[in-house]
């Protein structure tokens, strides 16, 4: 088996447990009752905690998606220009997780209510902000043009804070339970490395290599 199959196993390995991960915490969290309890006390602890952003989480949570959407929306010009299409079609995988989570909450994943203290009469897993958010923080790392390697991981930091926040101030607005939005970053996790088996290196952003002595060392070595 070449290292490119290797990899493709891996990926999408990695889907399918994700996704597993993803059915097992929606029938834990959110169908039984236990689950359901804990969810419930989860919640009121981070709200209270984070009181003192409950008047700006609610426009956070919008701010993060629209701004990140924005952003991914100009940096898609390049790619397209230079025909990376491998990195686009992608890219439209993360975004169609966005959409499935979506229809998940609104068509297809019921909320049975066991106690009406326990949470809302109408199901909110998994989060679609959070979804949104975290599938446009990855398409920022792979679509961001620079080239070096300092660059990217700057970018990559920012991408992980914005979906930090985005997973804070959803639950802190209370738009979102805290498992809703474990189950978003599940979501969009499998979709990502599904991508990833279906486009080899196609999330991958593009680093150009460095002179290192420790290359030009190998490189005597191997003279």
């Amino acid at each position: 088996m070449s290292r490119r199959e290797r990899g493709r196993r891996d990926h999408a390995t990695r889907a399918a447990a994700l996704a597993a991960g993803f059915v097992l915490l929606y029938g834990a969290g959110v169908v039984t009752p236990w689950g359901q309890w804990v969810d419930a006390v989860a919640f009121s602890v981070l709200t209270g905690a984070g009181a003192i952003l409950h008047p700006v989480a609610a426009v956070a949570r919008e701010v993060l998606v629209l701004g990140l959407g924005v952003v991914v929306a100009a940096l898609a010009v390049r790619p397209v220009r230079d025909r990376r299409w491998r990195a686009l079609a992608a890219c439209l995988v993360l975004a169609a997780a966005a959409v499935l989570a979506l229809v998940l909450r609104g068509a297809v994943l019921p909320r049975p209510v066991h106690e009406v203290a326990l949470g809302y009469p109408y199901n909110t897993f998994p989060s679609t902000h959070v979804a949104a958010t975290a599938a446009l923080a990855i398409a920022l790392v792979v679509l961001w043009p620079g080239r070096t390697r300092a660059g990217h991981v700057v970018v990559r930091e920012v991408a992980v804070a914005a979906v930090l926040v985005a997973c804070v101030v959803n639950v802190v607005a209370f738009a979102h339970r805290p498992v809703d939005v474990l189950g978003s970053l599940l979501l969009v996790g499998a979709a990502a490395s599904a991508a990833s088996a279906a486009f080899p290196g196609a999330l991958s952003p593009r680093v150009d290599g460095k002179f290192t002595q420790v290359a030009a060392l190998r490189a005597r070595d191997a003279a």
